[in-house]
This record gives structure tokens, C-alpha cells and sequence, in this order.
């Protein structure tokens, strides 16, 4: 329940606010509304099955991390391949098998996907142990007790997003980096989980009377893409291939990771980028208000777009997975099933994994009737597919 709130306190309710235009993968546009995700989630019924961090059924898995380390397509892959186990737990239950719109596929998708975007509570405990062997607490103080160098940490007490002290970090960085360097202190490097476990113990040792809570407001991807480019981040950092290459290609780096790990990122490399800055004449970006939270959506929504699905490949899923056992596609394959190449379902990757959801039941029927194993998607197999699939459309495909 504890993690639930923070991730409505955080602002998983407005990722996907302003919905960027879609990748080269051609995704079908997501939500911009993400509470709307979470609406499918309960309205189809999902929730009666599984579970949320706990939260909901236990007939099935807990969803709150099935999508750790995929994409938007990889996930709805995932959803498919175990459509027969999951239609086999409704029929002895005597619930409903629900359908999807490509809209309601993409939201619920995309509210499974993004809930690893934000992260567990920080422990405390491990968060006091990095206070000192980072050695913050040489410079500064919270709860009374630490250095003096440079201000107490106590007004963060109030921020409940984690981000509010990493934007002071990385704002602040150049200066405090001087400073660690004449006091013969090593700039900290945090991996892993280790930034969360200090900003919790920062919010949970600070001193002074309760204060009023403040909520950072729902990172806008779209306002991110703007503030990449106003900020001069393009000029060194590519995304897609689109832009510098000072730094790495951010929109093929491994982004989908969460919030504070991405900030924790930021900070250890903060150094080499200020004084590649000083090289280039460009100021060192500072972020205000909700900048930081919106950069970080934008990079993290870009990288779970995935990657473009390939004609070539897409034809060795349709042949490896057995597709034209029951299905034609561009003069290839059997007529059992609706001919692919015909279909308006194989436009774009959602619709085609909605179609193929909504048409699970009847599909596991053939193929338990033909004795064929059911198609499993890996990797990138979706988008490969329908790659493929759509190739084969006429310049009119019907329904």
C-alpha cells in the first residue's frame, strides 16, 4: 500500500500527460491520461486476478514488475504467451474473458510498464550507513548532527519526491565538486538503489517540526523533449540517432531504469560533462521546478518505445512461430484463419496486439485442435511481425 501511494504521490498519474509522437516502431499513440491504464486494469476485471505490489487477486502473478526491462511491445508479447493459461483460469472461474480496444491495450500496457519508473521506499537504515561512507555528512548536516561546510539538509524534509534533492544535487554540483576536491574529499558515485536509500534517510532524520508536504508534479514527457533541446542536452546527446555525439545516443541507452537510479546517473557523470561543457563554451544546464522530473520522463518514455520492427526478421517470426498454419499473409500461408495481409489490425503494433488478444480464445482452440505449440513472442518479435505483416497490405486492406 505504502509504495501504491507514493506512486500516485509521485506522479504516475500525468507520465504520459502530453503523448509524444510516435518512434520509427510506429507505436500506436499512448495515453495521455495514465490513470486511464489503470482503469482498464480494474474495469476489465484484471484485478481479480492479479495483484498490484500486493494489492488485488492471487490467482495469477503480482503484475507491479512484469515490466522490468521491456518495452511497450515486449510487454504485450509477455500478455500473449500466457493467454492460454490465462484463459483457463477464467473458464474454471466462470469469468469473462475481456477485449481490448488498441487504445485500452496501449494503456494498460503502458500503466504495468511505467510503475517500475518509480521506486520502492529507500531504506533508512542503508541510507545513514551512505551518509557517512559518502562522506555527505563531513559537509553537511541533518537532525543536528553533521558538518557545517556547506547547508543542512532539514528543509528537504517537506519534499516527498526523492527528485527534489537530486535536482539541488546536480544543480549544485560544479561548486560542491570544487569544494569536495580542496577539502581532499571523493565526489560519491551511487549505483543501484543507493540514491534512494539516502534521500530517505535525508527525509527521515531531519530536524525541526513537521512541515507541510510538498508534491513534485507528474514528469511531462513532452515538455522534456522541449527542454532536452532548450537545455543544449541535443547538442551532445543524441536521441534515435537525432542530434550530438559528444555523449552517448540516450534514446539507445538502457533508460528504463527508475527515477532515482536515472538521477543517480546524472550525478556520477555530472563531472565529466561540466567540463566537457567548459570545453565546448556551453553552460552546465540547471533544472527549476518540474525540469529534472520532465527530462527524466522523456528519456525513459523514449527508450520503452523499443525498437523498430524489420521486414526480414518479422518474415522469420511469422514462419518460425508457425502464423501460416492458419493464416495467408502476401500469397504465403493457409486460409483457416483471416488472410493478415488483409487486415487494418496489422497497421500498427498495438492494434495488432489487441487483435490478436481479442481473438486468443478462438485461436487456442485451433491450435489445441491441430495440436501446434502456441506461438511465443521474445524480443523484439512483435514489432518484427508486424513489420512483416504490414508489407503484405494492399493499398485498401479491409477489416
Amino acid at each position: 500500500m505504502r509504495r501504491w501511494t507514493m506512486v500516485l504521490s509521485w506522479g504516475l498519474l500525468g507520465i504520459f500527460l502530453c503523448a509524444i509522437p510516435a518512434t520509427a516502431a510506429e507505436l500506436w499513440p499512448l495515453p495521455k491520461d495514465p490513470l486511464e491504464g489503470r482503469k482498464v486494469f480494474i474495469g476489465k476485471g484484471c484485478a481479480r486476478c492479479h495483484a498490484i505490489w500486493g494489492e488485488g487477486g492471487r490467482i495469477g502473478p503480482d503484475l507491479g514488475k512484469v515490466g522490468v526491462g521491456r518495452s511497450v511491445l515486449e510487454l504485450a508479447g509477455t500478455l500473449w504467451n500466457h493467454s492460454p493459461e490465462m484463459l483457463d483460469k477464467m473458464l474454471e472461474r466462470k469469468i469473462p474473458r475481456p477485449a481490448f480496444t488498441p487504445e485500452e491495450m496501449a494503456s494498460l500496457v503502458s500503466f504495468l510498464l511505467y510503475l517500475n519508473y518509480f521506486d520502492e521506499p529507500g531504506d533508512p537504515k542503508a541510507g545513514e550507513r551512505l551518509f557517512t561512507a559518502k562522506a555527505c555528512i563531513r559537509c553537511h548536516a541533518v537532525g543536528g548532527s553533521g558538518g557545517s561546510v556547506g547547508p543542512p539538509l532539514d528543509q528537504y524534509q517537506r519534499y516527498l519526491s526523492p527528485l527534489f534533492i537530486a535536482q539541488a544535487m546536480w544543480n549544485h554540483g560544479p561548486p560542491m565538486g570544487e569544494k569536495m576536491q580542496a577539502l581532499g574529499i571523493e565526489r560519491p558515485v551511487f549505483v543501484g538503489r543507493e540514491m534512494a536509500d539516502l534521500l530517505t534517510y535525508v527525509r527521515q532524520a531531519a530536524g525541526g517540526p513537521p512541515q507541510a508536504q510538498v508534491y513534485m508534479q507528474p514528469g511531462d514527457p513532452d515538455r522534456g523533449q522541449q527542454l532536452f533541446a532548450a537545455k543544449g542536452c541535443i547538442r551532445c546527446h543524441a536521441i534515435r540517432g537525432e542530434g550530438g555525439t559528444v555523449g552517448p545516443d540516450l534514446g539507445r541507452e538502457p533508460f528504463r531504469r527508475s527515477l532515482t537510479e536515472v538521477a543517480g546517473l546524472m550525478w556520477n557523470h555530472e563531472l565529466h560533462m561540466w567540463q566537457k561543457a567548459q570545453e565546448l563554451g556551453m553552460p552546465l544546464p540547471t533544472f527549476a521546478g518540474q525540469e529534472m522530473a520532465d527530462v527524466i520522463a522523456y528519456l525513459y518514455f523514449i527508450a520503452a518505445q523499443g525498437e523498430a520492427g524489420e521486414h526480414t526478421q518479422g518474415r522469420v517470426v511469422f514462419d518460425r512461430l508457425r502464423c501460416g498454419a492458419c493464416h495467408a499473409a502476401g500469397g504465403s500461408g493457409r486460409g483457416i484463419g483471416p488472410d493478415l495481409g488483409q487486415s487494418r489490425a496489422v497497421r500498427h503494433p498495438i492494434e495488432l496486439a489487441a487483435a490478436m488478444w481479442n481473438h486468443g480464445a478462438v485461436m487456442a482452440q485451433w491450435v489445441r485442435e491441430r495440436h501446434l505449440p502456441w506461438p511465443i513472442f521474445v524480443g523484439n518479435d512483435m514489432a518484427d511481425l508486424q513489420r512483416y505483416l504490414a508489407t503484405a497490405q494492399p493499398s485498401s486492406p479491409s477489416q
